[in-house]
């Protein structure tokens, strides 16, 4: 690998690099435990070393706040092809706001998107005397949904006291918290009005929390713009409680205040589109009933999900030849399209949408494949052809230190180089990038490049096959299909081994830290230790046997345990159908959750191309994907 990917240096140079990165770690490490002198020495001995420009920057940022100005616009200017000049950047414009050097502070400004540094920005501008256009962008920073930063707490004590401020963009502010979900905002808000409409705000936070209580105050009985806007809102949070009773409530009330087409049409389809997203049976004819002005892509959506659900092929065909916009998701609309086909009678005009869906290399193109009773199409293309040129990438100094960074354990660090590599690189520097990512074992970053050029059709680089003996091993201690558990990995983590997801799953094949224990316990293994799961092997370890139980829970049926092992098995068991057994395909495409209906559908997807990966012929999903049973049939099972 080291021939392949440092053309550049001998095979004589390797030695001279290990003795670096550990000189290198051990000088980040005297540099934590204030040993200055080790420090500078070791500095001193790795000049040439790609990753010398961290330690100049660890020593600036230790001293940054008696730094010479001259030093850090040196560092910036010098290293400006480095994450390092902008993260240095913003640590100096933090310290030039808390010395109190406005000035300086707006000439090193490089106006970027941080609401931090934007407040900062503006205030320097107020002390420094440069007032064009800081009322206007107080309030773009002051009108949002949400709290902003406490670094905007004293730029907005200073628009509080001009005249710009009103009681309008009080209420404007408001309103988008409001709209936001955010009723706390709106009281905290509410202060800086005056009684009356102080009481107008805890009225409209009422109808957040008590919309019945709400709609039941003496109030809101007068007709006007902001008891519609208070009326329409508690409706919803009452229709989010109970959407019968939303619906009836909206249906009594709506004709005493003299809403607009466009309000009334507004709640009458969100809580129809309500009612069909909890699968209520009542939802086909709410949606039906809308008027034809209320009608939009979402209705026609929902109409034929509820369709697939009930197996209605005529409303199913009527919802999707009548949308308007089927472009976002166009391979799940020609195959439902050709199944709503198929069973009204028309089979040519269906096989013929099936032969054109089946050549894609996709669910719906397996599906599809699947009702033709043809084989799927499977096919890898190199990305590309000559793959010597990727050698040349390790000229580029970026790319030297996106190497080493993974070498000394920095993947954060190097990934960042990575990405500010990326967004100077042409097409064909990004295929070269990808190939040599996938050579270096950097398989996330691989397939994350090659999905920003839309390149989708190398199958070694985008489902390259680690850990093949923990797979294997696993996979046959729990009688499971490798390739399961292979498209899991792939959905989850890409094969990024130490990643983090934003609710906390770790490691390849994303456990919580908690699921990670009960699996342990369960599966009579040791209780992993923290950050014990960042181990590839323990993490397949842990993450097969919480497959393999879920499996087992939902009856071998691989649909609900995909499912279960993203969104987690009480709320599938929430999503089973109430009194018959549904087909898989339209229970899948009926999940609530946009996110856990993508991951079922590429985990199906994913194990079909690792089996042909393997060398076998792929299971079809038309076998793999059994009827999903009721809950009371799942039930009993149990």
């Amino acid at each position: 690998m080291l021939a392949f990917a440092l053309p550049a240096w001998s095979q004589d140079d390797v030695p001279a690099l290990t003795q670096q990165r550990q000189s290198y770690k051990l000088a980040r490490i005297a540099l934590t435990t204030e040993q200055t002198q080790v420090f500078k020495d070791l500095k001193e001995q790795l000049t040439n070393y790609p990753l010398y420009p961290y330690l100049v920057y660890e020593d600036l940022k230790r001293r940054l706040g008696s730094a010479p100005d001259a030093e850090i616009e040196r560092f910036i200017e010098t290293y400006a092809d480095t994450p390092l000049a902008y993260q240095l950047r913003g640590l100096w414009l933090h310290e030039l706001f808390d010395q109190d050097r406005w000035t300086t502070f707006l000439d090193a400004y490089d106006g970027r998107a941080d609401p931090t540094l934007q407040c900062y920005d503006q205030r320097a501008r107020i002390r420094a005397g440069h007032l064009e256009g800081v009322i206007e962008a107080t309030k773009q920073l002051w009108l949002v949904g949400f709290s902003q930063v406490s670094a905007c707490d004293r730029l907005f004590e200073w628009f509080a006291s001009q005249d710009a401020f009103t009681d309008e963009i009080i209420w404007a502010r408001i309103d988008l918290a409001m709209q936001y979900g955010n009723p706390a905002l709106a009281g905290y808000l509410a202060k800086k009005l005056d009684a009356a409409d102080r009481a107008w705000v805890a009225l409209w936070q009422r109808a957040y929390s008590d919309p019945r209580g709400a709609l039941a105050e003496p109030a809101l009985r007068i007709d006007s713009d902001f008891t519609r806007k208070i009326v329409a809102d508690a409706v919803l949070r009452l229709a989010d409680q109970d959407v019968g009773r939303g619906k009836a409530v909206w249906e009594n009330l709506r004709a005493d205040y003299a809403f607009d087409t466009a309000e009334q049409d507004r709640v009458a389809r969100d809580i129809a589109l309500l009612s069909a997203y909890r699968h209520d049976p009542r939802a086909p004819a709410w949606l039906a009933a809308l008027p034809a002005s209320a009608v939009n892509d979402d209705v026609r959506t929902s109409q034929a999900r509820a369709a697939m659900r009930a197996s209605d092929w005529p409303a199913l065909r009527t919802a999707v030849e009548s949308m308007q916009d089927p472009s976002d998701e166009p391979l799940m609309w020609q195959y439902w399209h050709a199944k709503a086909l198929e069973h009204t009678g028309q089979p040519t005009k269906a096989r013929q949408l099936y032969r054109g869906l089946a050549k894609e290399r996709d669910y719906y193109g397996f599906l599809a494949a699947d009702r033709l009773k043809v084989e799927y199409t499977i096919e890898s293309e190199p990305l590309l052809a000559n793959k010597a040129a990727v050698g040349t990438l390790m000229e580029i100094p970026g790319i030297r230190r996106a190497y080493e960074l993974l070498r000394v354990d920095a993947e954060t660090e190097a990934r960042s180089e990575w990405n500010l590599l990326l967004k100077g690189f042409d097409v064909e520097q990004m295929k070269q990038a990808a190939v040599l990512a996938s050579k270096w074992g950097w398989h996330a970053d691989a397939i994350r490049t090659v999905a920003l050029i839309e390149e989708f059709d190398d199958l070694e680089l985008r489902f390259p096959m680690p850990y093949g003996d923990d797979v294997a091993h696993f996979a046959q201690a729990r009688e499971l299909d490798p390739a399961w558990i292979y498209g899991v990995i792939r959905r989850e983590s890409a094969f990024a081994a130490r990643a983090i997801s934003s609710a906390g799953a770790q490691g390849l094949m994303q456990l919580m830290p908690t699921t990670a224990s009960l699996t342990a316990q369960k599966a009579g293994l040791p209780v992993p230790t923290a950050g014990a799961v960042f181990d590839p092997e323990r993490n397949i370890e842990l993450g097969s046997a919480y497959l393999r139980e879920l499996f087992v829970h939902f009856g071998g049926n691989m649909a609900l345990a995909s499912a279960a092992y993203n969104a987690g098995p009480y709320r599938v068991q929430e999503w089973l159908p109430e009194h018959r057994a549904l087909p898989a395909d339209a229970w899948v495409e009926t999940i609530p959750y946009y996110e856990t209906r993508g991951y079922v559908q590429a985990v199906l997807a994913y194990t079909a191309v690792y089996e042909w990966k393997q060398g076998r012929a792929p299971v079809r999903l038309a076998e793999r994907m059994e009827p999903i049973p009721s809950a009371s049939q799942t039930f009993a099972r149990r």
